[in-house]
């Protein structure tokens, strides 16, 4: 199954003083440091969003996308708020109908987890200036326990996922909120693809009922069902909790409907590379209705 990996990450800050020099000649110095220009003016939209954040696991970070830099979180290829031109992704479209968003693009995602860790990420979200008027969360795929046990886990799910929409909607009422389908790809559509990955299939091999190939690498159609059955389970609970808020807009299971190929995945076979963020991306912009 699609596990996110843990990744930790270190924010350096640097702080740079600033000298001012006086003239120590009796007559009065003039200046010849250039006046800095006056900005330009943004007129805030009333049709787009002009602040986003984007808050999940691993398929909002970008991890792995790099191949220059495997292991680690790649955010400017997120689909979401990514500045890679080859991924065009929702803050680059907006970009370009809404200067205002310019520099208003924040991913708080964390890799690894699950809907319990998504709270401190709303938290953080809610905390940001100027505050997001869109709302973009990627779950599921670390909440599947797949041991068994799902089926008294997608109450709480669901009950968890709707108190962190609920303090979204207390702080930004008018904020639109996308849940997406995740993960990518149909288990059926990722199993044919990973089949021919050796370090997709390893990562999808063992004993377990999601294990989708056995120890001798044989796929497991019973396996396959099971996890299909448990995703569904899970996206009709983001399906539910997002009707209960006028302004919550689930994709419906298009993520999930995606068809992915050997391209759109990293080199783990788990995560999405640069093709397959930018697929992602102009699914969820045909989603969030902003057009062409």
């Amino acid at each position: 199954m699609r596990r996110r990996q843990w990744a930790a990450t270190t924010i350096v800050a640097l702080i740079a003083g600033v000298l001012t020099a006086c003239s120590s000649s009796s007559t009065p110095a003039t200046s010849t440091a250039a006046k800095p220009a006056p900005s330009a003016t943004v007129t805030f939209s009333t049709t787009y969003p002009n602040a986003i954040v984007v808050m999940g696991h691993s398929g909002t970070t970008g991890y792995n996308s790099d191949p220059q830099r495997p292991g680690v979180d790649a955010k400017g290829n997120s689909w979401a708020t990514g500045d890679n031109p080859a991924i065009q992704s929702i803050y680059l479209r907006l970009l370009a109908v809404n200067p205002a968003v310019r520099g208003h693009s924040t991913n708080v995602g964390l890799d690894g987890s699950d809907v319990h860790d998504l709270r401190s990420q709303v938290d953080r979200a809610l905390a940001l200036t100027p505050l997001p008027d869109l709302f973009m969360i990627q779950e599921v795929d670390n909440d599947m326990q797949c041991d068994g046990t799902d089926s008294a886990n997608y109450a709480a799910f669901a009950d968890t996922l709707s108190a962190d929409l609920s303090a979204i909607v207390a702080k930004a009422p008018h904020a639109m909120i996308l849940l997406v389908s995740s993960p990518p790809g149909t288990v059926h559509n990722y199993g044919r693809v990973v089949a021919r990955l050796e370090a997709g299939k390893q990562a999808n091999t063992g004993t377990g009922p999601c294990d989708m190939f056995d120890l001798a690498g044989k796929a497991v159609p019973s396996h396959w069902t099971y996890q299909e059955q448990i995703i569904g389970h899970y996206q009709a609970q983001l399906a539910a909790v997002c009707k209960q808020f006028p302004t919550c807009r689930y994709d419906g299971g298009a993520l999930y409907r995606m068809r992915i190929e050997a391209a759109d995945l990293a080199s783990d076979g788990q995560h999405l590379s640069v093709s397959g963020h930018r697929k992602q991306a102009a699914l969820e912009w045909q989603v969030l209705g902003f057009g062409a």
